[in-house]
């Protein structure tokens, strides 16, 4: 007879607890125990609980190699016939063999229903490192069965694959939102569109009356970075910053040769580049930077209250001041195809005529950073990375469906970006090379990541692999913060980034006005649906898990744990850096402090 201790650890979610009964078999190097039951006098396994147990086996199974953990209802349950089956999140186990330490088994799994969990020691293995048959089995079994429960399928073609699940309802409880976050979810969207209602903005499809009404939105849910937008959106330098540090900080690089089809000349921009200078002697310096959203040329737009919404394919050249000064526009084309119907807007044209083109470049912004940088680069490939991140927008996602391009749209721009996407665009360190902006001043997405894509090492001789697991880990935690954390602050002002034009791109200039301006702009409901979807998406509802926490112990040994606390070292140091840097700034740039970074896609 061979006695066993065992705890049991209960988590502390929302229903973590169960009325169910547990069993337990020990699988050793000399065999297997049969079923030792779990049991108490009362009900056991409460949410939050620790509880000891005392089991014996007729039989010393050896070393113990897995522990499998049985569930099955109650026979009083039984006789009451079929019930909606009972969930317990079981948090870990601890074993202690008759001879030797005590030894833990992590699970942090949600198990529904009658069933089993098999459980391995918390010591990492590769498969190499499986020496004995029946670890070997269970690690072809356990692969087997995910494949089998994460199978691949094309959401759209021309898209990265994606999981085969057709709703959320369909995905078991570990991969589903909790409880709490999804209820945070609900009652914050619920209390954004009662709010909208109320005011009568919610079911309005006619154009805002005027600038001053658009205030009734952005006073919906203030911050201190939409009062910064809305009191500076105006201003060339502000609009220019957005491509360092805004919502789409991955377009703007260094121009050494302007382009044939944007043929900007001297005359043009000498009222900004000064006098005793040049096009050409800037372009030498390493001065001129340029934005082209050139993949949104003839891409399908959409149909918003029955009316065809407009796109353009804009390109931008900014100026760097010397010094420290402002990074400016110069000029801006609303083609990519010059011409007497293509002026190129300037500084010094009229006020409206200026603004307007802006605005164009701003919505088009929009498009690729919804499209391209949030989306693609983050969501859907990400999902492909870890095989399961589960999630993928639906068809009835309001960003589908009150934006300029739509889902067809969408679809159009992520194919057309899948054709020419590389591996290095996804890697930090070579984005930035291979854009040329390693010195460009004031551009804190630059160096904040870059901090954060350093991470301390000791693979130095494995470094394609230290590579590529840095862009997983960044892409799916840092990037997704910097790109999706302030959509509300960037577009809840939202002439500074409107989701669509109801008129098409100007093709002379002097047509301009403040009502023209403002009939260009989304409708009244589209607005409102998008700005409630950004303000969604902007905050996590709940569950927060910074980048570098990790409440769930899933590693034993101790060359982890002293990884994982140089890691919260490192990541606190930067925070510091970043909040003093932050303290001498008229807006702040915060996405990329650790403490506010997700350490997944979780919204």
């Amino acid at each position: 007879m061979a006695k066993y201790r065992v705890r049991v650890s209960t988590g502390e979610a929302f229903g973590a607890g169960t009325w169910d009964k547990m069993s337990i078999t020990i699988v050793g190097t000399q065999g297997e125990t049969p079923r030792l039951p779990l049991d108490h006098l009362g009900k056991e396994f409460t949410v939050g609980a620790e509880e000891d147990f005392e089991v014996k086996s007729p039989q010393d199974v050896g070393p113990v190699l897995l522990l499998r953990v049985h569930k099955a209802p109650p026979a009083l349950l039984l006789l009451l016939g079929p019930l909606a089956p009972d969930a317990w999140f079981c948090r870990s186990f601890q074993l202690t063999p008759p001879r030797g330490s005590p030894l833990r088994f992590p699970a942090y799994q949600w198990l529904e229903g009658a069933g089993s969990l098999v459980l391995r020691e918390g010591a990492a293995k590769v498969s190499w490192a499986d020496h004995h048959p029946k670890l070997q089995q269970q690690r072809r079994e356990e692969l087997q069965a995910r494949q089998e429960m994460y199978r691949w399928k094309t959401y759209q073609p021309g898209w990265p694959h994606c999981l085969d699940m057709e709703t959320v309802k369909d995905l078991d409880l570990n991969t589903k939102y909790s409880v709490v976050k999804s209820t945070n979810l609900y009652l914050r969207a619920q209390s954004a569109f009662a709010e909208l209602k109320i005011k009568g903005l919610l079911d309005r499809k006619g154009s805002w009356r005027s600038l001053s009404e658009m205030e009734m939105v952005l006073n919906f849910q203030k911050t201190p970075a939409t009062e910064y937008v809305f009191e500076h959106w105006q201003e060339d330098a502000f609009f220019a910053s957005q491509f360092l540090n805004g919502l789409n900080p991955v377009l703007i690089h260094r121009c050494r040769r302007l382009p044939e089809n944007f043929p900007v000349t001297d005359a043009m921009v000498a009222p900004v580049l000064g006098p005793g200078t040049s096009l050409q002697a800037e372009l030498e310096r390493g001065s001129l930077f340029l934005v082209d959203h050139g993949i949104l040329s003839g891409v399908r737009t959409n149909v918003i209250n029955g009316r065809p919404q407009f796109s353009a394919a804009p390109m931008t050249l900014l100026y760097q001041c010397p010094g420290h000064g402002p990074l400016l526009p110069l000029a801006i084309q609303l083609s990519q195809t010059p011409g007497p119907n293509s002026p190129i807007f300037l500084p010094s044209d009229d006020k409206w005529d200026w603004l307007l083109a802006k605005t164009w470049v701003r919505n088009a912004d929009f498009s690729v950073h919804e499209a391209l940088t949030h989306l693609l680069q983050t969501h859907l490939l990400s999902e492909v990375f870890v095989l399961a991140t589960l999630r993928q927008l639906p068809r009835c996602h309001p960003l589908f469906k009150s934006t300029g391009l739509g889902l067809r749209g969408f679809s159009e721009l992520i194919q057309r970006s899948m054709e020419q996407l590389n591996y290095s665009v996804l890697c930090l360190p070579e984005d930035i090379r291979a854009r040329g902006v390693e010195d460009i001043p004031g551009y804190y997405y630059r160096d904040d990541g870059m901090q954060i894509w350093g991470l301390p090492s000791s693979l130095e001789t494995r470094e394609a692999l230290v590579q590529y697991v840095t862009m997983v880990i960044f892409n799916c935690s840092a990037k997704h913060s910097a790109v999706g954390s302030g959509q509300f602050d960037y577009c809840a002002w939202m002439p500074n980034l409107p989701p669509s034009m109801q008129l098409p791109p100007p093709t002379s200039k002097g047509q301009a006005s403040l009502e023209g301006f403002i009939a260009t702009l989304p409708p009244v409901n589209a607005s409102c649906d998008v700005i409630i979807a950004l303000w969604l998406l902007s905050k996590e509802p709940g569950d927060q898990r910074p980048l570098g926490t990790y409440p769930e112990e899933h590693f034993t040994e101790e060359a982890s744990r002293q990884s994982i606390a140089a890691f919260q070292s490192h990541l606190a140091q930067i925070s510091q850096d970043i909040r003093v840097r932050n303290q001498g700034l008229v807006l702040p740039y915060t996405y990329l402090d650790p403490p506010l970074i997700e350490s997944s896609i979780s919204i």
